[in-house]
């Protein structure tokens, strides 16, 4: 069988669609067994916010979105651009089908879809659900902290990362990134309560399976929060209440795992095929060491923190000592903040996988809790009488800086049009314009050039030998020495860098190199230390 446009369809999508129908027919009688065993309502009554502090949330939301609106139509990276051209741009059922790459964040493309049908195709309104996403969390971030921290700290925690560079960078990214963050902070706080609520109710435990399950349809590592979670309900399962109580979290689980089966069952089989060969092959990728990833994750901490360079080993030490003492105030609820993070790096090292430091951006909202928290604690420690004024005081400066910095959040990503412009009044009639793998993407998929492509130095040669110049694009630099070393080496005996257009991508810079006359000095291509974003 053809999708209307004559392409085929792909692998086992008949197949899921069967399973699909089957797995609905199987939920609606879960849905009926969860609910003759489970009352549908707590018998206790909840105790809402107050007038003043819904006032204070709404405000709190309010100037998250603000701050994210500026520079939300900025230059577009090379994720951004494949999502859109891959998934975007596509109809609904080419969309709902389609699971080739893991740069397919399966509810992000259908919330930006959506947002495309409404508000036209433009950088804004493919980032807008990210944007959603993120202002969301922040309400998310509050909710969970009140569960474990003062209300102080709770709050403070949600104010920083509102004003955060990092959060706002990702809330502007049009990739699932705040969605999983999100996920996480609710799928958090729903499976405290399957553990501590009494009496258990069916609500809480389909509200679980469902958060969870939508995190997983958002971003495919949401899978070590479930994981997380079942370990801490295997540690915790001999201090339940026996019966009911001690099951619940495990049936939340298990229905959170049949839930996102049932959600993926269209593309499973390509699911699992992009799952499995992701990541890049080549041997020797300096972004496989953990060494590599330490000092990336520390450089764009430093990038993104008021006076970082200093702050960042002190805010480490902060961070250790806030965590410490959440462990002696409530173990559980650290294990289910930590056990994500840890069981991510463990998976990521087992399969060799890329070490990107945004893998784990799924736990900002924990670190910034345990930084809040600890920051009161060593102030408690040192000067007991001052520490909620000088704590106050203290998280006002850093609330204020972070705001200076928030104009390098809404640069552009990367400025692929920028780079073209500068080709347009720069080379001369008869020059060659060429790129590296990363460029026939954005520049001739996405901007509409036909400019070539060149892989290894042979090919960069031919076209030497017959232009009177050549120019030649290429980003992320690090990536071309790991998979083109004979084409890198080619740039560095005879090109010079001519122009570098600025990205907040960390390497994603979009260097413009020209071939060089004969006799003139080399300027050195110097590859950057980041092929992708570290914020």
């Amino acid at each position: 069988m053809l999708r209307p446009g004559g392409e085929p369809l792909p692998a086992g999508l008949i197949e899921g669609l069967w399973a699909l129908k089957l797995l609905v027919v199987l939920h609606i009688g879960a849905a009926w067994l969860v609910a003759r065993w489970l009352p549908g309502w707590s018998s206790r009554p909840r105790q809402g916010a107050g007038r003043r502090e819904g006032l204070a949330i709404a405000g709190l939301l309010l100037v998250g979105l603000l701050l994210r609106l500026p520079g939300l139509d900025a230059g577009l990276w090379y994720d951004e651009i494949q999502t859109l051209v891959d998934y975007i741009r596509q109809p609904w059922g080419v969309l709902l089908t389609t699971f080739d790459s893991t740069n397919q964040h399966l509810l992000f493309s259908i919330a930006a879809r959506a947002s495309r049908a409404v508000f036209g195709l433009g950088a804004a309104s493919l980032r807008l659900p990210a944007v959603l996403f993120g202002v969301a969390s922040l309400w998310a971030t509050l909710a969970f902290a009140r569960r474990w921290l003062p209300a102080r700290e709770a709050w403070w925690s949600a104010g920083i990362l509102a004003v955060s560079y990092h959060h706002i960078w990702f809330s502007q990214n049009a990739r699932g990134y705040t969605g999983l963050l999100l996920g996480t902070l609710l799928g958090s706080l729903l499976f405290l309560d399957l553990l501590r609520q009494r009496p258990p109710t069916r609500m809480a435990v389909w509200a679980y399976a469902w958060i969870m399950a939508l995190s997983l349809l958002t971003h495919v590592t949401a899978l070590v929060v479930l994981a997380a979670h079942g370990l801490v309900w295997l540690w915790q399962v001999r201090r339940l209440e026996a019966g009911r109580a001690r099951w619940v979290p495990f049936i939340g689980l298990v229905l959170a795992g049949s839930v996102t089966v049932m959600l993926y069952a269209p593309v499973l089989p390509q699911m699992l095929t992009a799952v499995s060969t992701s990541g890049t092959s080549a041997p020797g990728i300096a972004w496989q060491r953990p060494g590599w990833f330490i000092a990336e994750a520390i450089a764009g901490l430093v990038r993104g923190i008021p006076a970082g360079i200093v702050l960042v080993p002190l805010a480490g030490l902060v961070v250790l000592t806030g965590l410490a003492d959440a462990w002696r105030r409530d173990r559980v609820v650290v294990a289910l903040m930590i056990l994500p993070m840890a069981t991510m790096a463990a998976l990521v090292l087992a399969m060799g996988h890329n070490l990107w430091p945004r893998f784990f951006f799924f736990g900002a909202g924990f670190v910034v809790m345990w930084a809040v928290h600890g920051g009161f604690v060593v102030l408690d420690r040192l000067v007991p009488r001052l520490a909620a004024p000088v704590g106050h005081g203290g998280l006002g400066v850093v609330l204020l800086g972070s705001l200076v910095l928030l104009p390098r959040a809404w640069a552009p990503k990367q400025d692929y049009p920028a780079a073209a412009a500068w080709l347009a009044a720069h080379a001369a009639p008869g020059d060659a314009i060429v790129g590296t793998e990363m460029m026939d993407l954005p520049m001739n998929t996405w901007l509409g050039h036909a400019w070539p492509i060149v892989t290894d130095s042979t090919a960069l040669r031919r076209i030497d030998s017959v232009a009177p110049r050549t120019w030649v694009l290429y980003t992320f630099p690090i990536r071309v020495q790991a998979t083109a070393p004979g084409l890198w080496a080619r740039l560095e005996e005879a090109y010079e860098v001519a122009e570098v257009i600025p990205a907040t991508v960390g390497g994603g810079e979009i260097v413009i190199a020209r071939q060089r006359d004969d006799g003139a000095p080399v300027q050195r291509t110097r590859a950057s230390a980041s092929p992708a974003p570290n914020q």
